[in-house]
């Protein structure tokens, strides 16, 4: 008498490779949309860095006075910039805050010769 073995899969292999197969695709979308979040924060990172030495580097081509200035950049970064004496009656300390979208955002100080 001979036996006959079957070819194929039984059903526990079937569902145990599903089961596999479901939780890498789940793991992957997961990745995906952690990723996706990260480069969005990163974005707004930059352009709140952007703009904060965007503000220093008009700080630096003409005179500013003492105080603090606040307002809004033109692609909606918030921003403070405070210019304060310093002992040198000659120099100036020019500090510049940004806020941008999902919480990133950026300080700069520099101490700029007053002109």
């Amino acid at each position: 008498m001979t036996s006959r073995r079957a070819v194929g899969f039984t059903l526990v292999e079937a569902v145990v490779a599903l089961a596999v197969v479901a939780t890498g695709a789940i793991a992957a979308e997961q990745l995906l949309a952690r990723s996706a979040r990260t480069v969005a924060i990163e974005r707004a990172a930059t352009r709140a860095q952007l703009a904060a030495q965007s503000l220093l580097a008009e700080a630096r081509v003409g005179p500013l006075p003492l105080g603090t200035v606040g307002g809004t950049t033109a692609d909606g970064v918030a921003f403070e910039r405070e210019v304060r004496a310093t002992d040198h009656p000659a120099l100036r300390e020019v500090r510049v805050r940004t806020q941008a979208a999902a919480g990133a955002g950026c300080e700069l100080v520099e101490v700029l010769r007053a002109p």
